[in-house]
């Protein structure tokens, strides 16, 4: 399958956290405390949107009010956006609906992802603090091929399989990480959680419980827990400065 051309691929990809509006307001708080980041002022019809600004580099991480469960969708920005819209129908997306002048879509196993336009010459920055730059995709057993082949053509980036054969990592500089979870579940649609990169696991653990989070399971490399708003997330045991486990 032919690579992707820079106009085609993103030059940037953002975090949408899906909210529950009854539950805005702890969520902000929260993630805004947790990531050190300043919440912009609304936007939107009924205020459902904002932007978490990051103090250097370029903004990435938003947060959106729904009618429904806690949960992530991806926006893909980039310079030619019908030429992305094709791009991503020729690998297997679909259409969901229009938001104004977005295009929202879904990958072959059902996770929500917009076209977006980018702006500028954006770039992620890192200043050895924990920072939320990586967000994995859930994936069951029935999707498994389908979407690591769609994400890594629709990206341009190279599969790197993980320690753990049922990781595989597609990794750009000064961008967002993706992280593709091969589940145990047979089927089911694919959903999506933010990472953070921490190098102190333990500590973040507590601060973050100290601010509402509850912890759902601890494992070798990660801690998974509960946000305030619902939001499911795990701590991992990364170099925030590099974005890749300490060896």
């Amino acid at each position: 399958m032919p690579a992707a051309t820079p106009a085609v691929s993103p030059a940037w990809i953002q975090v949408f956290l899906d909210v529950p509006v009854a539950e805005l307001e702890p969520a902000v708080t929260f993630w805004s405390a947790v990531t050190g980041w300043q919440p912009s002022e609304r936007r939107g019809e009924d205020g459902q949107f904002l932007t978490l600004l990051p103090a250097a580099g370029s903004a990435y991480v938003k947060v959106q009010a729904v009618d429904g469960p806690a949960g992530l969708h991806l926006d893909l920005d980039s310079t030619d956006r019908p030429a992305a819209v094709d791009r991503a129908d020729e690998l297997g997306a679909t259409h969901a609906w229009t938001y104004h002048d977005v295009e929202v879509m879904r990958s072959p196993g059902g996770f929500t992802f917009c076209q977006t336009l980018v702006d500028g010459a954006p770039s992620l920055a890192r200043d050895g603090s924990t920072i939320l730059d990586q967000v994995c995709l859930d994936i069951p057993a029935a999707h498994w091929d389908a979407e690591v082949a769609f994400w890594a053509a629709l990206t341009g980036r190279e599969p790197q399989v993980g320690a753990l054969p049922q990781f595989v990592r597609l990794v750009e500089d000064g961008r967002l990480r993706l992280l593709l979870q091969r589940l145990d579940e047979p089927d089911g649609p694919v959903r999506a959680h933010p990472d953070l990169a921490t190098a102190d696991r333990a500590a973040d653990t507590a601060r973050h419980v100290d601010l509402g989070a509850v912890v759902r399971g601890v494992h070798d490399f990660w801690t998974v827990l509960t946000a305030p708003g619902g939001q499911v997330y795990c701590l991992t045991d990364r170099d925030p400065t590099t974005g890749t486990r300490a060896v």
